[in-house]
């Protein structure tokens, strides 16, 4: 919740931070660049610290770290200083998203029962409050760095908290005769299953960040529909992702984090794809509002089973995947504009029903997360 809170600032007030730079769109865009390199770096950084020291330590350091750069983009004079800003939150944002969600499946592990999904949904309900709360100090004209600073100090309070109740700093972490070389290590990120589940954060990813970026102006550009209007699909879009998050982990207990994927990935692929041929409104934002529900499990249950393969160091297979997934959000936004470009949004916004059914072919992967088939990892620290 910290971690999506402080995203979640920081995207309201982008235009703000934008117009006190007094940068234009295509600046803008540079910027923004910074903070996806950012992504990429920390989430490449993080495996390796992560099974060398355990990933208490690194959450521990990088939740306060974050706090601390929060304010840092509404700080910025230049578009260089926002560039480097934006690059030092995303770099300690993507090292956090890692190290978090490596603690989680050994947590996991301890439950003996899938827990995930409802931890990112604890995620989406933290991006909402932000979101909220970022809307509302937009309408009051409020300082950027004024706003940002008083979030900055009002997540250390809460952080503290919660980090008093991780788990020992070698709960995770590899001892060291049990450590790989860097060659074996570097086989093991190659392998199908590691490569398939990348391939399916990716897609899974690339709808999220795509449906945020172009659901509202397929909206209104292309249906024409009022600005309030088109507001409301990604709206259901996000609600009923964040939703069923919280019932993801019943189900998957139920009937397997496969079968809950390939399920998902189907009703987001026909929902979407159903919404987009009536070419009516309602049938739009119901199309988004499925892509939500079927897209809802997939991102947790991959991590869960990247941290669960046993082909290699957690921290460095989930990294790895991590970061395949940030591409496909980085990507997916742009290359849905290109396609909108050349042969109209309506049928770029057909990609993603394509990728969705790629998860569905691709779902086997997901067998070793927590409900599937167990891999032999250690259950719990000194069990």
């Amino acid at each position: 919740m910290i971690h999506a809170a402080a995203f979640g600032t920081w995207a309201t007030r982008i235009p703000a931070i934008k117009h006190r730079v007094g940068i234009g769109d295509g600046k803008l865009g540079i910027a923004l660049t910074g903070l996806a390199i950012g992504l990429f770096v920390g989430t490449r950084l993080a495996g390796g610290i992560v099974d060398r020291f355990g990933s208490r330590p690194a959450i521990r350091i990088a939740t306060l770290a974050l706090c601390a750069v929060l304010i840092g983009p509404a700080l910025a004079e230049s578009l260089t200083a926002l560039s480097a800003a934006l690059f030092v939150l995303g770099a300690v944002g993507g090292f956090l998203d890692v190290a978090m969600n490596a603690h989680t499946v050994v947590v996991e592990r301890g439950y003996g029962r899938p827990i995930m999904s409802s931890v990112h949904g604890l995620w989406s309900v933290g991006l909402l409050i932000g979101a909220l709360a970022g809307a509302g100090a937009a309408g009051l004209d409020l300082d950027p760095r004024l706003h940002l600073g008083i979030v900055a100090v009002a997540l250390v309070p809460p952080t503290l908290l919660a980090l008093g109740g991780l788990l020992p700093a070698g709960a995770d972490s590899l001892p060291a005769e049990t450590r790989r070389t860097e060659d074996s290590v570097r086989a093991s990120l190659l392998l199908p299953a590691v490569l398939l589940l990348g391939v399916v954060a990716f897609s899974s990813f690339f709808g999220e960040g795509a449906a945020g970026d172009w659901s509202a102006v397929y909206l209104r550009d292309s249906l024409h529909t009022s600005s309030g209007v088109a507001a409301t699909a990604f709206a259901a879009f996000s609600f009923t992702m964040a939703a069923c998050r919280f019932v993801s982990d019943r189900l998957q207990t139920r009937f397997g984090p496969v079968a809950l994927v390939r399920v998902g990935s189907l009703v987001a692929a026909c929902g979407l794809g159903l919404g987009l041929v009536i070419d009516r409104p309602v049938a739009a934002i119901a199309g988004f509002a499925l892509l939500g529900v079927g897209l809802a499990p997939v991102v947790p249950i991959t991590f869960s089973a990247a941290g669960n393969t046993g082909l290699g160091p957690t921290g460095v297979i989930l990294g790895r995947v991590v970061t395949m997934g940030y591409l496909g959000s980085i990507v997916g936004p742009a290359l849905i504009g290109g396609l909108a470009q050349a042969t109209g949004l309506r049928t770029a916004l057909f990609l993603l029903v394509a990728l969705a059914l790629v998860i569905t072919i691709a779902a086997g992967s997901l067998s070793s997360a927590a409900g599937g088939t167990r891999v032999a990892t250690p259950a719990w620290p000194g069990a």
